[in-house]
């Protein structure tokens, strides 16, 4: 039985024919599967090198970025484009020129400082932010040299910043009262007017009893606001008068003699 068969030699082992056949076959199963592993694997391999790539390209531009948000505002323009956790603050951002930046709706910044090396000029404030202030002497604000009963012991005239505001008054000036109050009772009135609105008073009175001096409150210093919505010129007025009595008071305008403080804050 075996006899009818032919032998055949594959690499020095001596099959049947059809034994050949079916060794043959498997060889070329196994070596198409071999193939089949070797393109997988070498598929696999660069799909993973494209993800690497992307990896670090992706890595390189958050470098990039980083970079560029940590160079001074004045070196180049930053454009927002995609803000997370975005509020109604600004984000400040420089042209390159050092002459211009713009503002656009972006990040709040925590703990940031701001250095500018010019003067910041704002057109809006928030509710209590200084505007404005303006400090006076004697010489700045017709300080009243001079002893009078009733009229206007310094003045000033003011030019808001803002329509929207309002300004703040403060005065305090040295002064003597003449006489006693042998006669019955001294009393007087400080005033601050703002365009002949009263926005404060004081009174200071002297009534004629044993031991007496002054049983109220003092005429000077004196303080007081008023609502503001135009840049109109403002004439404010530090007056005296006399409620009752005969006595007279000297003012003085040294330099050192009297103030007077304008705040503007926002409303």
């Amino acid at each position: 039985m075996w006899s009818s068969h032919r032998l055949i030699k594959v690499r020095g082992v001596c099959y049947k024919e059809n034994q050949s056949k079916i060794i043959i076959l498997l060889k070329y199963i196994t070596l198409l599967l071999f193939n089949i592993h070797l393109e997988q694997h070498s598929m696999s391999s660069l799909s993973m090198n494209k993800v690497r790539g992307r990896a670090l390209n992706a890595n390189t531009q958050n470098s990039n970025n980083f970079s560029m948000w940590m160079e001074p505002l004045s070196h180049k323009q930053y454009p927002v484009t995609d803000v997370y956790n975005s509020t109604i603050n600004a984000v400040i951002t420089s042209d390159g020129t050092r002459n211009k930046i713009t503002a656009q709706p972006g990040l709040l910044y925590n703990s940031a400082r701001l250095d500018v090396s010019g003067s910041v000029n704002p057109t809006k404030w928030t509710t209590g932010q200084t505007i404005n202030t303006v400090f006076l002497e004697s010489a700045d604000m017709a300080q009243l040299n001079t002893s009078i009963s009733a009229g206007t012991v310094a003045t000033y005239t003011y030019t808001p910043k803002s329509t929207s505001s309002k300004i703040i008054v403060e005065y305090g000036g040295l002064y003597n009262i003449s006489g006693d109050s042998g006669n019955g009772l001294d009393a007087f009135e400080s005033q601050v007017t703002v365009d002949s609105t009263l926005i404060a008073k004081r009174q200071q009175q002297f009534p004629n009893v044993a031991g007496s001096g002054t049983r109220s409150s003092t005429l000077f210093p004196i303080c007081g606001g008023i609502a503001n919505a135009a840049l109109t010129p403002r004439v404010i007025n530090i007056t005296l008068t006399r409620i009752n009595g005969d006595d007279t008071i000297r003012f003085y305008n040294g330099s050192f003699d009297a103030f007077m403080k304008i705040t503007e804050i926002g409303a």
